[in-house]
């Protein structure tokens, strides 16, 4: 107990102390960090926990972005009720898509998800006064000091400790023990009278609210909002960052996101063809670690 409070008031002091001494570009870099972290460990509670691949998971990502960009660019919303209402935007249309979705399983399920993100992407970007077309929306506000890099660094770190933490109630809850059950075997699930269909559509719907809530901080990051961001390719990003950090740790796709933003930003600097060799080293990660980070690392504790 003692070990697992001074663990937690170190890593605190860390957090608090860790923009200080950095230039605003790896501040950008810490706070794409803790997004995508929570973006992972949104998906995480789908994969992990549901055993439900969702090959189109970035719609609701970029559904929470361009909320925020839409209310503040093109209607004139302050900044926080903006950003209150991105996930609430996303989980609303999760639940519209999720109650045909979970209707289907395995690779069924993955593509219908895919085919919404792809729908999404279209209207998105056919969409020139409203949504800025495959320009985006730039010239997102965020006032006073909240405004200044180190702000947001400490905002984003505020919501995104919350969420996670949230997420972690969920998943060791008896609502996240009945999705590991149906997970496992669906037969004996519905004979303990698991509802399983409403399970996944839960899972579904509160996977896609923290999905929007990570949209969201990172149009405030970026202060701009992007199409990219409901393009197919966007689709692997949650995957190989569940994976790559293991998704049977909730630690695990924390540790995906932070190695995949860093590899990212550290490749992307050395050459123009980053994108191949970010595959070639993922590719042999996932080949070396087959459990993820964290789990090789537990087995070598082991």
């Amino acid at each position: 107990m003692i070990r697992t409070v001074a663990g937690a008031v170190l890593l605190v002091a860390v957090l608090a102390c860790a923009p200080l001494p950095l230039s605003d570009f790896w501040i950008f870099v810490l706070v794409q960090m803790m997004d995508y972290a929570l973006y992972a460990v949104a998906f995480n509670l789908l994969l992990g926990y549901g055993g439900m691949l969702a090959f189109g998971f970035a719609t609701f990502f970029g559904l929470g972005a361009y909320t925020l960009g839409i209310l503040q660019v093109r209607l004139g919303f302050d900044v926080v009720p903006a950003v209150l209402a991105a996930p609430l935007v996303a989980s609303l249309f999760a639940a519209v898509i999720g109650y045909f979705c979970v209707r289907l399983s395995g690779i069924y399920f993955g593509m219908l998800t895919f085919a919404f993100q792809m729908l999404a992407y279209a209207v998105f970007i056919k969409s020139y006064d409203l949504a800025g077309g495959d320009d985006g929306l730039h010239g997102l506000v965020v006032p006073g000091i909240v405004g200044t890099p180190r702000g947001i660094y400490y905002v984003s770190l505020a919501i995104v400790a919350l969420c996670l933490w949230v997420l972690a109630r969920i998943g060791s809850s008896p609502f996240g023990l009945a999705l590991r059950a149906q997970r496992s075997n669906v037969n004996k699930s519905l004979a303990i009278g698991i509802n399983v269909k409403l399970e996944k559509w839960l899972a579904f719907v509160i996977a896609s609210f923290f999905a929007g809530v990570s949209g969201a901080l990172s149009g405030l990051a970026t202060q701009s909002v992007f199409p990219d961001w409901l393009d197919w390719r966007a689709s692997a990003v949650p995957i190989v960052m569940a994976i790559l950090g293991g998704t049977q740790r909730f630690i695990g796709p924390v540790i995906g996101a932070c190695v995949y933003v860093v590899l990212q930003t550290v490749i992307t600097g050395m050459t123009e063809y980053w994108s191949m060799i970010m595959g070639v080293l993922i590719i042999g990660i996932v080949v070396l670690m087959p459990n993820g980070i964290v789990g090789f690392f537990r087995l070598r504790h082991e």
